[in-house]
């Protein structure tokens, strides 16, 4: 290399001594180059990398100077994001990385940069987009790359699939360690291709202990060979995570020899340095914290997941155990194995809560474990991910906010209490509303160009769903990327925006009083998911009106989840005989009695306007349907105007929302279906029509009902009306006469809708997202604009539909509240319908989310013109008296 020499000859070169012999050569623009090039290289060999960069940054702005961008440029801003990968600047190691993988000029240095990319995105958790680096990278290293590079790469992604969690992405590191294996034979035997060998067997282990797969005898003959291997060469360091890799599959097969495993990994661990045995040191920390809660001692639990995030947030051998700095949290390489050991360490702490007598302690602790976490998530969700990760993140969040929920429930602080609650309702939809309002910030040119793009990912994420073509993904990954400079580049233009976009604020608990009147209710929940393994009971309730918050508890989880999946199946249909109604009764005055815990709860609530925010298992349930009273059999809408909300910080934000409209209504019944497996929707036509005759604006009809049709006439409607088909599943669709609309399609579609009401089957169904809520039709109508939606539950009957909503309309034309008319309506089929047609299948599938405030306000101007008109005579009859 050049220079060598002198750097055996100056071992103490410092910075000042560098700069003084640039200063020299500042007017010899070649000798310059070199020289800056040699700093560069003298620095990283001293691993001094702050000192790197900043010598390879001034040959590179040397090199631009002089236009020489060529293949040597091109290497040169590969090893800036290297130096700033290897001061774990990820941040800004992404971005010299992505400039790297944008040029062309050197192929190598292009699949290079684009490995790069996979690995830091696999730092930041982003584990999806990370595949898609690396998958692009390493096919272009296959063509210019060398060995070496592509079975790093090629090793590094494979890791992806520990946190995928699917197939595919199990399928494709198999066949990244098949590559490495395959080109390990054709290098020379050497000590490296040994643990070469061993890394792909260590691997291949972790592949088949994934609960996925779970092949306990293939996972258990790789780590054997891995561990033969790594002790015939005497490495310790890989010996200690292999042994660590084998307890934590022990560990979720419930076995006892998991300790043995652990135990060991870290005696390993005690023989190598710290800067080598940090990492698996933790995350034997961590699993042996799960293991010992598992065992029931909590204690123990409690101390291993301590010393877990001592290790995960230092590269010191010290204690770190206040409150983690967020810089601390930005520069954190393991963020996911973090979140884990904060689960673990609040669920060690709520069982030593609920046991111990040193519980006020604990809680301290709790809190301050909390604060961390929501630091570290914070850190996570400011940085660009794509909405797959996103999704992930939440999920694990989730149960890290109910426990956050209930500590605070315990510490009698509600305040805090419903800040967790609202944390884990809906935030990423409440962040992309906030975030268009924002977009008023950017000219209209930019606002189209960033549709654009989004559009065309999510046209190809939708074809990917059922079709696994090279071609579709390649074409994903090229809209990513461009998607991705062309962020990049508003972020310079604009650099306020991005500051805004993460500043999404949740609403206080103060604040939503404020708003109540005297007869409105919000019951708020915050219900763990009992199908989580050794579940903490934390589910917890807030019931909130304007003078009064009162928490609740919620035991037996497990009943009450299976409660609810009876309750779920009975309603779906009508109720025909004594028996199948006494069951129905029975299991939804049990629900009744557990979701409103307390006679205090029951009796206030009597009567008034309910607002229910449900969590988990109990947002695809009616609440109207609870049996309030067994002697009489009356149902909780008999005395309760009842709606739902995602949460209120989303209310908050999508209320505010400037809404213009020019038309009252529009409406759509296709009644007849090209897709011959959709039934005639006969009714539908007719309930169009009644509706229509009292409201101004449009209805259309059998074939001219398409998804073109709907574009053009729904996005200035104040109430958009759909009688037709839908389908839910991994891809929810509404259908029309000749085509359809998915549901991705909403996400670029803008409406200006009061209300949307989707007078389909089962358009509030979807795939529930833990920490986010449910994909459904109904949540992508709220994404593109409306103010309130009316969705259905179940497959809905076509007869009892249009009489319900031809009632609803007539109640909203009169003034009422959204609130109102729908469950007047409801009220009105129990009173004029007996024996099986009073089932809550006929009725209660319908809900109402979001804005309850009435579509059509009164006008009260004649009434002030003639009371104006009275006051003035009076007026003249006093002022002529007096005279």
């Amino acid at each position: 290399m050049r220079g060598q020499s002198i750097i055996d000859s100056e071992p103490n070169f410092n910075e000042t001594q560098a700069d003084s012999q640039l200063t020299i050569l500042v007017n010899d623009t070649l000798k310059l180059t070199k020289k800056t090039h040699f700093f560069s290289d003298f620095f990283l060999k001293k691993k001094k990398y702050k000192l790197a960069v900043k010598y390879l940054k001034k040959e590179i702005n040397i090199l631009k100077k002089l236009e020489k961008i060529d293949s040597y440029y091109h290497k040169s801003i590969l090893r800036l994001g290297y130096f700033y990968f290897k001061i774990k600047d990820i941040k800004t190691a992404i971005s010299i990385f992505y400039e790297a993988s944008n040029l062309s000029i050197d192929m190598k240095r292009k699949g290079q940069a684009l490995c790069f990319l996979g690995r830091c995105f696999y730092l930041k958790g982003d584990y999806s987009k990370s595949l898609n680096y690396y998958d692009k990278g390493i096919n272009l290293l296959k063509i210019h790359g060398k060995p070496t590079s592509i079975i790093a790469h090629s090793l590094n992604a494979s890791k992806n699939s520990n946190f995928t969690l699917d197939k595919k992405s199990i399928s494709k590191s198999i066949e990244y360690l098949r590559l490495a294996d395959s080109l390990i034979g054709k290098k020379p035997k050497t000590l490296d291709n040994k643990k070469l060998k061993i890394k792909i067997n260590l691997l291949l282990a972790n592949i088949n202990s994934q609960k996925i797969i779970n092949n306990f005898k293939k996972a258990n003959y790789y780590y054997r060979i891995a561990l033969l291997k790594a002790s015939q060469i005497n490495d310790i360091d890989i010996s200690a995570t292999i042994l660590r890799n084998q307890g934590e599959y022990y560990l979720e097969l419930k076995k006892d020899s998991t300790l043995y495993f652990l135990q060991k990994s870290l005696s390993f661990c005690d023989q190598l340095n710290f800067k080598d045995s940090r990492l698996t040191k933790a995350n034997a920390y961590l699993d042996l914290s799960d293991y010992y809660y598992y065992k029931k001692k909590h204690d123990k639990a409690l101390e291993n997941s301590y010393l877990a995030l001592d290790l995960f947030y230092t590269s010191n051998n010290h204690e770190f155990r206040k409150t983690y700095p967020d810089v601390l949290h930005e520069k954190n390489d393991r963020k996911y194995s973090s979140l884990l050991t904060y689960k673990f360490n609040l669920k060690s702490l709520i069982a030593l809560i609920q046991t111990s007598d040193e519980k006020k302690k604990y809680i301290n602790e709790a809190v301050l474990a909390i604060k961390n976490f929501d630091n570290l998530i914070s850190v996570v969700l400011d940085n660009d991910t794509n909405s797959e990760s996103l999704f992930r993140w939440r999920k694990d969040a989730s149960e890290i906010y109910n426990y956050a929920a209930y500590i605070y429930f315990l510490k009698k602080d509600y305040q805090s209490a419903f800040k967790y609650i609202e944390k884990n309702k809906s935030f990423l939809l409440a962040q992309s509303i906030d975030n268009k309002n924002i977009n008023k910030e950017l000219p209209d040119s930019i606002l189209q160009k960033d549709k654009n793009h989004k559009k065309q990912i999510l046209d190809l994420e939708y074809k990917l769903i059922d079709n696994d073509q090279q071609s579709v993904k390649d074409s994903l990954f090229n809209f990513r990327f461009e998607y991705q400079k062309f962020k990049d580049s508003i972020r310079v233009v604009f650099p306020n925006y991005f500051k805004l976009k993460s500043k999404t604020d949740l609403i206080s608990l103060d604040k939503v009083k404020q708003q109540l009147n005297k007869d409105q209710f919000i019951i708020s929940y915050s219900i763990q998911n009992s199908e989580e393994e050794n579940y903490v009971n934390t589910s917890i309730g807030l019931l909130i009106s304007k003078n009064k918050t009162i928490p609740f508890a919620i035991s037996n989880i497990d009943t009450l989840q299976k409660n609810l999946n009876l309750y779920r199946k009975l309603i779906a249909k009508p109720l025909n005989t004594k028996k199948e109604i006494n069951k129905f009764n029975k299991v939804s005055h049990y629900l009744y009695q557990n979701l409103f815990p307390t006679k205090e709860i029951q009796k206030l609530i009597k009567g008034k306007q309910l607002t229910i925010i449900p969590d988990n298992q109990l947002q695809n349930i009616p609440f109207e349907a609870f049996i309030t009273d067994t002697s009489s059999n009356s149902y909780l809408i008999e005395d309760n105007d009842i709606s739902y909300a995602y949460s209120m910080s989303f209310s908050e934000i999508n209320n505010n929302i400037e809404r213009t409209q020019t038309k009252e209504f529009a409406g759509f019944a296709p009644i007849n279906f090209e897709n011959q497996k959709l039934t005639s929707l006969e009714y539908s036509e007719k309930e169009i029509n009644t509706i229509s005759d009292n409201l101004n604006g449009l209805s259309l009809t059998g074939n001219s009902v398409t998804k073109d049709s709907f574009f053009k006439n729904a996005a200035d409607a104040k109430i958009i009306h759909l009688a037709t088909h839908a389908d839910v599943s991994k891809k929810p669709v509404v259908h029309f006469s000749k085509d359809s609309l998915n549901l991705h399609e909403l996400y670029t579609y803008k409406n200006n809708a009061d209300l949307v009401v989707l007078s389909a089957c089962e358009t509030n169904l979807g795939e529930l997202k833990k920490g986010e809520g449910i994909l459904n039709l109904a949540r992508g109508f709220f994404y593109s604009g409306s103010k309130s939606v009316v969705s259905s539950l179940w497959k809905v009957n076509d007869v009892a539909t249009t009489s319900l909503m031809t009632d609803f309309y007539t109640n909203l034309k009169d003034h009422q509240s959204k609130s109102e008319a729908l469950n007047n309506a409801k009220r009105n089929y129990l009173k004029t319908h007996t024996l099986s047609e009073k089932s809550p299948y006929y009725w209660a599938s319908f809900i109402l989310i979001g804005d309850t405030a009435p579509t059509f306000k009164s006008d009260y101007t004649l009434y002030y013109v003639i009371g104006f008109f009275v006051l003035s005579l009076l007026f003249l009859f006093f002022f002529k008296k007096r005279g």
